[in-house]
């Protein structure tokens, strides 16, 4: 499964980026609910009763599936309680997982509120996919993976993003350390070999990443690493290529299924 991750077209609504999905090729997409900021502000689509039926057609009616609902992050005044509207709206739209971060400083604290919603999620039957961003607290493969290991969690797995992974210092060899169960899905991008250094990493990820086949990072070694059959989105928000976003969804969408096919081959 191939889906487009909102943060790549985030200036779009969702019916919008449902029609982004369809006409870039891609099988599925994530869909915003809540704002990573500590405050957690739920988005429209959380308490538009109208709206969320209008995406569940609009889902039905193009064969696109929500692989994921985003992004809950553990801040230390997370209140897992308070984000039940959020799973409730994604469990109504179909969703398979819903996207958690960690920027909490304490481990235990944050541990422990991967496990109450964890619990949350599965009322709802959705997965979580347990992301590590390096300019966080959760800021390594190495890291997220203890997290998880000691939440043991059966409905969690890590979700480890391309961009990620090579600015925190890792690669797709460290991928291999990992049980292949405790994997849930990868995040796909291109960005330039070079890290721009540690106080641009961020822009970075959020503005300046690139498109499959467009930079240096190693990703038919980061393809070829995970597990066979998991899913991947593309998540690569960039201000680098011109057109409207429907032509920029089309060829993100080909760019992805070119490395997809070339690293299938070996």
């Amino acid at each position: 499964m191939l889906s487009l991750a909102h943060l790549t077209f985030m200036h779009a609504g969702p019916l919008e980026l449902i029609a982004l999905a369809k006409a870039g090729g891609f099988d599925a997409v994530g869909i915003r609910l809540v704002d990573p900021a500590p405050q957690a502000a739920f988005f429209p689509l959380v308490h538009d009763a109208k709206l969320r039926r209008q995406v569940k057609a609009e889902l039905a009616a193009t064969g696109i599936a929500l692989m994921d609902v985003e992004a809950i992050w553990l801040w230390p005044e997370t209140k897992a309680p308070a984000l039940r509207p959020a799973l409730e709206a994604g469990a109504e739209l179909g969703a398979r997982n819903v996207l958690i971060a960690g920027n909490d400083p304490d481990r235990q604290r944050m541990t422990e509120r991967l496990i109450e919603l964890c619990g949350m999620a599965r009322e709802y039957e959705m997965g979580v996919g347990f992301e590590f961003i390096p300019y966080t607290a959760l800021n390594s493969l190495a890291y997220s993976h203890e997290i998880l290991k000691a939440a043991a969690q059966p409905n969690a797995g890590l979700l480890i993003d391309a961009l990620h992974l090579n600015r925190s210092g890792g690669s797709p060899a460290d991928i291999a350390a990992i049980d292949p169960a405790l994997i849930a899905y990868g995040h796909l991008c291109d960005a330039p070999a070079a890290s721009p250094g540690p106080e641009e990493i961020r822009s970075e990820a959020r503005s300046a990443r690139l498109y499959p086949g467009d930079g240096g990072l190693p990703l038919k070694a980061f393809l070829q690493a995970l597990p066979e059959g998991k899913p991947i989105a593309m998540e690569a928000p960039s201000t680098a290529y011109g057109g409207d976003d429907m032509e920029k969804a089309r060829r993100a969408g080909a760019a992805c299924r070119k490395l997809l096919a070339e690293a299938s081959r070996g």
